[in-house]
């Protein structure tokens, strides 16, 4: 019932319909306490009441590990996989990210995960990229001169290049890094997985 309960306010909170003081407000009017932990049955089936009420709806297996599509769990997910990309993650599956997720954000799930939760995930993964990332742009950078010298890149491929170049000059986060593994890893013929370029950014 808490999970349930968890799973109600980040639908509602997805939807603009509840923010935190308004959850809060919800467990103490219906509920008669600050945390869903101190609830019994009742009173957590009548704060799940209240919760319908505010337009969340009841989906068939709740409970299971349905994948969370939010934009901010999609970039969680984007971000895992780039990690096993640049080598760093071994295990690049969902059971693998879900205990790193429980040691992070302190939920068994992406579902139960607030805002500020799903920000400090994506910022302590763009962190752990770029202890490694930095260096892999250096070596694609190499490896894209040297196809520059052969003539071996499109006019196309020769903007994406000098774009990425330009970025990584004026910035040394993880965007701009991103920007440029992305453009120097198709300047050479390296293709970049499409789900991961639209969680991220496409450029």
């Amino acid at each position: 019932m808490i999970k349930l309960i968890h799973v109600a306010r980040r639908d509602l909170e997805k939807a603009g319909k509840m923010d935190e003081p308004t959850y809060r407000t919800m467990l103490q009017t219906a509920g008669g306490a600050d945390s869903t932990a101190k609830m019994g049955v009742p009173a957590l089936m009548r704060v799940l009441e209240q919760a319908k009420k505010a337009g969340f709806k009841v989906r068939s297996k709740v409970t299971g590990r349905r994948q969370d599509t939010s934009p901010e769990a999609r970039k969680v997910r984007a971000l895992w996989l780039f990690l096993h990309e640049l080598q760093v993650v071994r295990d690049s599956s969902e059971a693998a990210l879900a205990s790193y997720v429980k040691r992070i954000a302190r939920v068994e799930d992406m579902h139960w995960a607030d805002s500020q939760a799903m920000r400090k995930l994506i910022e302590t993964m763009k962190k752990w990229a770029m202890r490694f990332l930095p260096a892999a742009v250096d070596q694609l950078q190499v490896e894209v001169h040297g196809a520059r010298a052969a003539g071996l890149l499109d006019q196309a491929q020769e903007q994406a290049v000098e774009e990425a170049l330009r970025r990584l000059q004026g910035s040394d986060g993880f965007d701009a890094h991103w920007t440029a593994w992305m453009a120097f890893s198709a300047a050479i013929g390296r293709s970049t997985d499409a789900g991961m370029q639209e969680a991220l950014g496409g450029r």
